[in-house]
Formats: structure tokens, sequence, C-alpha cells
């Protein structure tokens, strides 16, 4: 069945709380390069499976384009004298290596692929206003590199169809296995691009990807970000306060009393397989109150009343490595241990992260989904989980108690409603993609998904109210906060307010 068009439930206005240039590079740019007119700013941003080359208006930073490959973009490069930018392309296959060349004309947004099944390309580099020179790569059987190269002279380098170049019958000169293959020197991507920030007039920090958000009452919006535990902006994004972190990382949750006075924000240390830190925030001016730490990674858990939880997330892979029991730790609010659980195989019991839920929720052998009591640590199973479905938890979730009822809301690879604490499925929401975070205001359910889109589904019969594409940022985290506002933070370290 065809699904229904979306109707928007109120008006979706987006802007960013947080504004920064260069967001379509999801803070990992690796080669900046500007155009000989400088007229134009390249950007390649390599990741694992995905890489961005974001071309750019050097007189504002606006993108004029923006494009995606599931192989590495690892090498760009400027013609001398053209609008035109050569993009070299490798997958870096042991075994089925390809790659290919992909030309772009900024003015006029002309581009055209060309593909080599066998060889990867990389570096490229023009040598004069005809000549572009290209450097094969593959593998022999024996994991030797071969490496070739080939030069393509032309005078025409604009407009090109793409019958225009065959890579594979390039002639290529083979190169010697010492040779030193030379790459297009740039300067170091932030300075750089924080000073062709600066000459548009705006500005470029580079802080980070936002891991978790939250909204609170008065309009502030606290984040965590690489370097901070956590950091509040004012409502009209400006920074008021911000608590610098033990490593790069940064917080990764933040749970807010339910008196938005404090929040307690979960910290890995400068070496994450041997410190957390779950340090208690004063929201008023980010003074630290409390500081408790662990010596092992851990996740971190909350219910509405402030008892919070933590569980050790070290995968030891030795009986050199002993776990330190107990490996699930209940404290309340002010940080006093309450009990803890000790599991030989601790993922016996796994946390279930929800939002606003009145109970500490695990997953006990991934069949019934338990409430662990906070001072003797009794468990209460509540239901059990589908049998023919135990290899797919809840994923992310969130408890609301709305005019049908208390429920817990959850998506993995599909929105379900269950009664809570029974369990009960009411509806359920087959999705195109995976769930990143959940979270429900009065009775709307926002789901932000990995191909992009927050979803917007009534809480009690699971329809559509609204889908919307987002821009490509990243999406990492979600939150309603209190006054329906609807906060997306994103791996380029912006803000998204709807």
């Amino acid at each position: 069945m065809p699904e229904p068009t979306a109707t928007p439930y109120a008006p979706f206005r987006a802007a960013p709380f947080h504004d920064e240039p260069f967001p379509e590079l999801l803070g990992c740019a690796s080669q900046v390069i500007v155009s000989a007119d400088e007229q134009w700013i390249a950007v390649n941003s390599v990741m694992q499976g995905l890489s961005r080359v974001a071309v750019y208006r050097a007189a504002d930073l606006s993108c004029a384009h923006l494009l995606t490959f599931t192989t590495d973009a690892e090498s760009i490069a400027f013609h001398p004298t053209l609008p035109l930018l050569a993009i070299g392309l490798d997958n870096y296959d042991a075994y089925q290596r390809e790659g290919g060349l992909t030309l772009l004309e900024p003015v006029t947004g002309h581009r055209v692929d060309f593909a080599d099944p066998e060889w990867g390309i990389e570096p490229i580099r023009w040598l004069d206003a005809r000549t572009l020179e290209l450097t094969f790569f593959t593998w022999e059987s024996d994991c030797a590199q071969l490496r070739s190269r080939a030069t393509v002279v032309r005078d025409d380098w604009l407009g090109l169809t793409p019958d225009a170049l065959d890579l594979r019958t390039l002639p290529r000169q083979p190169l010697p296995p010492d040779t030193l293959v030379e790459y297009l020197d740039t300067e170091p991507t932030r300075p750089l691009l924080q000073a062709l920030a600066e000459r548009a007039g705006r500005s470029y920090d580079g802080l980070g990807g936002v891991r978790a958000v939250a909204g609170l009452s008065d309009g502030r919006v606290l984040a965590t970000r690489g370097g901070a535990t956590v950091e509040c902006r004012a409502p009209d994004g400006s920074l008021l306060w911000s608590v610098p972190a033990p490593s790069g990382t940064g917080g990764s949750r933040i749970e807010v009393a339910a008196d938005e006075r404090t929040a307690r924000v979960a910290v890995a240390g400068p070496d994450s397989r041997t410190r957390t830190d779950f340090p208690l925030v004063d929201l008023s001016d980010g003074t630290l109150l409390d500081c408790p730490s662990v010596p092992f990674p851990a996740a971190l858990s909350a219910r509405t009343d402030g008892v919070w939880a933590i569980r050790d997330t070290f995968d030891r892979g030795s009986e050199t490595e002993p776990p330190a029991p107990p490996n699930t730790r209940v404290f309340a609010a002010d940080g006093t241990p309450l009990a803890g659980v000790h599991e030989p195989d601790r993922y016996d019991l796994v946390p279930i992260h929800v939002r606003r839920c009145p109970e500490l929720l695990y997953g006990r052998r991934r069949r019934d989904v338990i409430a662990l009591d906070p001072r003797s640590a009794a468990e209460t199973v509540l239901f059990a989980l589908d049998p023919f479905r135990v290899d797919h938890p809840l994923g992310r979730a969130v408890y609301v108690s709305d005019a049908a009822g208390p429920a817990l809301l959850h998506g993995r690879t599909e929105l379900v409603r269950r009664t809570f604490p029974a369990g009960e499925v009411v509806w359920t929401r087959p999705l195109d993609s995976e769930v990143i975070a959940v979270d429900a205001h009065e009775s709307v359910l926002h789901a932000l998904c990995t191909d992009g889109t927050l979803l917007s589904v009534d809480t009690a019969d699971g329809t559509l109210l609204d889908r919307r594409a987002l821009p490509p940022y990243g999406p990492l985290s979600l939150h309603a906060a209190p006054d329906g506002t609807v906060l997306v933070g994103t791996s380029a370290g912006q803000i998204l307010r709807y």
C-alpha cells in the first residue's frame, strides 16, 4: 500500500540554533583547496564508506554543490585556469579494487563521471592547463601494490560527455615500487577554513558533533560536543557557559533533573578504556557540583525522579582484565550509592535507554524486559519480547502517558507502541531506515532516522503527521523541548530547531 501523503500537524520552521559554515562536511574536512580565480572553495570529507566533496561560493560560503560517493574521494584539484574541479576516487579494496575520475564545473553544475572497474585513482594533479596526471593503484594476488601513471591531454576540458574519456584504455607507465608519489600539499584544514570564513565575514570554530542535546523551559539549550562535558546556549544561540571535558570526545549523554536546576552527564575520560566520569552540573552557571568516576567505560541511564544507573561496557577480551563487580550500579540523584548487580555474563542484563521513564528498564537475556528496584536491586518482569524477534531489542525508546494511557514508544527498524507495564503491542509502523533517536512531546512522537528524515507520528495510533527531510549535516541526537520545539544535534556541530 502506498504511503499516505503526510499532513503537517503544525508549521515546521527550521532554523540553525548554532550556525557555522561548512556543515556539509560533517565536521571532518580532509583537504581544502581554492580555485585559481578565488571564487570557489572545494573541501573533501572522507569517512568510512562515505565521502563528500562540497563546493562553496567563496563570497558568502553558501554551498553550491554537494557530491556524495561510496568510495574515498581523497584527491581533489582545481584546474589552473578554468572553473573545473577534478576528483580522484579509490575504494581501497584489496580484492575488488575500483575507482574513477569525476569532473565538476562549479559555474554551470555540469558533472561527468569516468569509472575504472579495476584500479583506484589517487592522487590527481594538473600539470598545466591542458594536462591532467592520474596515478592508478591496485593489488596483485600476493598483496603487492601495483602503481602506474597516465596523463590526459586536452585543449577542451569543459562540457565533456561520458564517452569523452575511457580510463581503461589510457596508456599507462608502470611505476617502480619505490617511487615517491607526491600529493598536493595543503594547509591544515581547520586554520584554513577559519581564515576563509573570516574573509567572508563569518567565523568557524569546528567544535565537533553534538552527541546529546536538551532544551530547557526557558529556551536555553544544553549540548555535548568534542572537548565539552556540556555547554549551555541562550535562546539566541550565544554561548552562556561551557564545562571542559577531560578528553576530546566530550559528553555522550545528558540527564536533566525534573526541576531543571542540575544535569548529570556521562563523559569518557582521557583513556576511554579506563575511566568514565558522571559530573553533576549546576545549570545556572555551569558549576561542577560533583564528579563521581569509575575506572572503566560505562553507560548512563536514569529515571524521572533523578535515580541513575551505570553499566560497565568494557569489552574485556582476556582473563587478565577481570571486571570490577558490580558491573551494574544504581545511585540516588545526589550520587549516593543505592544498589548493585553483578552478572558473570554482563550481556544477560542490558539497560534499555528509555527517555522520561519512571523506572530503570533492562533487557534480561534479550527476552524479558524488567524493572530494576533502585534500593534492593530486585527485578520485576514486565513483559517478554517476541521469541521470534529476540535479535531485535527495543532500540531507542521513550515513555509517555497520554489519553490512551501509559506506554513505551520505541523503534529500530519500525516504530512500536506498547502498553506499560504489560508490554502489549498497540500499533506498529514500519520504517524505511533505522532509528537514531526518539522523543515525545504531548501527543506527538518524533523519530530521527539514519536516512536523514525526522518523522512525527501520533502517539495514540501511529498516524503520520509529518515527514521532514533534514539538511545533510549528519543527524546525531534529538530532544523535544518543554515548549514542543524539536532540537536535532548534528555531526557538523550545528543544532537545528523545528
